[in-house]
């Protein structure tokens, strides 16, 4: 992928230390001229910075090898990567700034600062996503940062325990903020009845804001999957997406 430009790769083959008496960022990798390939902005140009660490443990999670590694950068040396290439322009332009993980909102405060800091220091706010399971919650001033939430609650099949990825109040929160959506991994229709169970029934969520997207770690599994879950979609009134990353790229990390 020749057009997409690395800032900070994943799985490097070095270890930093932490900077001392300075704000910093655990960063898994970063990267620009790329797509959404998810969500209500599916297909948009975008960079992405994906943190270290989740508080989840998913089995079918398709990025776990690279938040899982990585290194802490303070922001002086993100901004001298950053002016090394030309994704503020790019970000100026149009394309999408999105904070992926793991789980970003467990790095909030460290990138409610950097966030802050990049406006100061570029004279403009980039249009701002969030990928998010739902399990923190935001602070104020982390929440008027972002433009949409793209938040993905995690069902039984994840293989995490209930008590650590169904947080009601948290959901309930997120749910009101006019921005958001909820993302939800399908793989049978029982999948469903745990989201009219849990978060319909309890008006935790509205439905119009229900995105279906199919389980789908490989080209192969997502094919297995998705029809499925695009008849689930029509058949109860809610948004159907793909996982073009997995569509263009199959299991290539930074991209």
């Amino acid at each position: 992928m020749h057009f997409i430009k690395t800032i900070i790769p994943s799985n490097p083959g070095f270890t930093k230390e932490k900077p001392q008496n300075e704000p910093f960022l655990e960063i898994a990798e970063f990267f620009y001229d790329t797509i959404q390939g998810e969500g209500i902005h599916l297909g948009h140009p975008a960079a992405f910075l994906r943190v270290q660490h989740c508080t989840q443990d998913c089995w079918w999670c398709d990025t776990k090898a690279v938040w899982r590694a990585g290194n802490p950068y303070s922001f002086a040396e993100l901004f001298d990567l950053i002016d090394a290439t030309q994704m503020v322009a790019k970000l100026k332009a149009g394309q999408h700034l999105v904070l992926t993980g793991g789980s970003p909102v467990k790095q909030q405060q460290g990138l409610t600062l950097f966030l802050q800091a990049f406006v100061k220091r570029y004279g403009f706010k980039p249009f701002i996503e969030i990928e998010n399971e739902c399990t923190i919650m935001p602070t104020p001033e982390f929440t008027q940062l972002i433009d949409v939430w793209n938040n993905s609650p995690k069902l039984w099949h994840s293989g995490n325990p209930e008590k650590l990825r169904y947080q009601p109040r948290i959901i309930k929160y997120l749910s009101g903020l006019p921005n958001a959506w909820f993302k939800f991994v399908m793989v049978k229709e029982k999948d469903w009845e745990e989201i009219e169970t849990a978060y319909l029934k309890p008006e935790l969520i509205k439905r119009n804001q229900i995105i279906l997207m199919p389980l789908g770690a490989s080209r192969e599994e997502l094919h297995e999957n998705r029809e499925k879950v695009v008849e689930m979609a029509i058949s109860q009134g809610v948004r159907y997406c793909s996982r073009e990353q997995i569509e263009l790229w199959n299991r290539k990390t930074g991209v």
